[in-house]
């Protein structure tokens, strides 16, 4: 009965959003999350905080643009952006910079293609390699208050109390990432950033690519040690409350273009609220830098080809492993736009 209900509760809750076929809502969209600024505020609240997380990222290189030109032998021009993973409207006004890249590309790659994804069969991934088959799963590894707050959180998104314990910690992260005001978006029919833009490349009969499967990105964070998934499970527990805040922060990191801010801030709210902050390092090496070197890859032929627009997350464009770095030690010139 539990594997049945989180089954159901993947497909509604995880799967389903997003796919663009929910019923119209007659009353409008459902509101952008509401959140307080405060990564701005800890200037004030956390000065030793804010100083850290603002060295730390300003020691990142390849900061500061989300667009980025990549040209190489002859071939034309292609382009590099960094995408957020939201439906809020600020992030879809794309500048004409973008739209232009974007509408003299005939590729567009991206992380993954959702076109070409099964969810039926993603369900059962998810399921396989999210759950514990026996034992007493997360109630070994989190207190009863932990429990409690899982418990509690997810029951108002529709996942029975009696299967909670049964999530691998990486599967309960997940769960939690999004804040209930984003999932109401997305369960409304409003695309991410990401999923406007396959679809847009899709309408206007676009070559597209996807850099990874869903299911290697499943396998990638499924993979990571365990020790690390309860680390990273019991700081977004006990920051639970801060979900909303935390989208706002990194909504406005991306709008004005200061990427590297996201991990040292992460960092500082788990270490602010007790907890061990370097299951998040280990999360950025596995998650982030390792991806990186697949995508490149994956990449190079449609560079190659030339006329490419590439859009991943903004954090794998960054630092010394980021795909601007890779691409210019496969040699091709990489400049900003923007």
């Amino acid at each position: 009965m539990r594997r049945a209900s989180i089954l159901v509760f993947l497909a509604v809750a995880l799967l389903a959003p997003g796919g663009g076929h929910a019923a119209a809502n007659k009353s409008g969209p459902p509101p952008a999350c509401a959140g307080r600024d405060i990564f701005s505020a800890m200037k004030r609240s956390d000065p030793e905080g804010y100083a850290r997380i603002r060295a730390a990222a300003d020691a990142v290189p390849n900061t500061g643009a989300l667009l980025w030109r990549i040209d190489g032998k002859g071939q034309p021009p292609s382009y590099l952006f960094g995408t957020i993973h939201s439906t809020d409207e600020r992030v879809h006004k794309l500048s004409p910079a973008v739209v232009a890249a974007f509408d003299a590309a005939s590729t567009v790659a991206l992380e993954y293609l959702e076109s070409q994804t099964a969810k039926s069969s993603l369900e059962e991934l998810i399921a396989d390699k999210g759950t514990y088959a026996n034992g007493n799963g997360l109630k070994d590894v989190l207190t009863a208050g932990e429990i409690d707050t899982l418990r509690r959180t997810l029951a108002v998104e529709g996942l029975p109390a009696d299967a909670v314990h049964v999530l691998r910690p990486w599967l309960a992260v997940f769960m939690l990432a999004m804040p209930p005001c984003e999932k109401r978006r997305a369960d409304a029919g409003l695309a991410s950033l990401d999923q406007r833009i396959e679809r847009d490349a899709i309408a206007q009969g676009k070559r597209v690519a996807g850099l990874e499967t869903f299911a290697f990105q499943i396998d990638a964070v499924a993979g990571m040690p365990e020790a690390v998934q309860v680390g990273l499970l019991k700081a977004t527990v006990g920051t639970i409350h801060l979900r909303n805040d935390a989208l706002e922060a990194m909504h406005r990191a991306y709008l004005r273009r200061d990427l590297a801010t996201s991990v040292p801030f992460s960092k500082r709210l788990a270490e602010r609220a007790g907890y061990d902050p370097s299951p998040l390092d280990t999360f950025e090496r596995d998650i982030g830098t390792r991806r990186n070197y697949g995508m490149r890859d994956a990449a190079l032929p449609l560079l190659e080809a030339g006329g490419a627009f590439i859009a991943v997350g903004a954090l794998h464009l960054l630092g010394k492993d980021g795909l601007i770095e890779l691409f210019r030690a496969a040699g091709y010139t990489v400049t900003p736009i923007e």
